[in-house]
């Protein structure tokens, strides 16, 4: 299972390049929406967690995955589809380590784009 995510890369710029061009204002752009969407979204699963609720904790990963993918978030996205496969078994010790693993790489992601700047 970590063969893959060791394949993953925190922020894959070919993904993003992909979808709006190579335009590094644009890119930027869509970079700091989705640091902020993830914030909210990640206040969210937290909450969830804490009050069992897995069926909006799934949702709550699936909605952000989309968004992590379109990025280039690789990592984060692998981790957020590992929560929404954890919350159908409602198994809260592996959801658990994976939110801390998650949170860990949206720490990756901002240190890795205030790099760029």
């Amino acid at each position: 299972m970590n063969t893959q995510l060791d394949e993953l890369k925190t922020l894959n710029r070919n993904t993003i390049i992909e979808l709006v061009g190579d335009e590094p204002t644009k890119i930027a752009k869509f970079h700091v929406e989705f640091l902020k969407q993830a914030s909210v979204v990640l206040k969210s699963i937290v909450k969830s967690f804490n009050i069992s609720d897995f069926k909006e904790l799934k949702s709550q990963a699936h909605y952000l995955k989309t968004s992590a993918r379109a990025v280039g978030a690789e990592r984060c996205a692998y981790f957020l589809e590992t929560i929404e496969s954890y919350s159908l078994d409602q198994n809260k010790p592996a959801i658990k380590q994976v939110i801390i693993k998650l949170n860990g790489e949206f720490g990756a992601i901002k240190k890795e784009l205030t790099h760029d700047k």
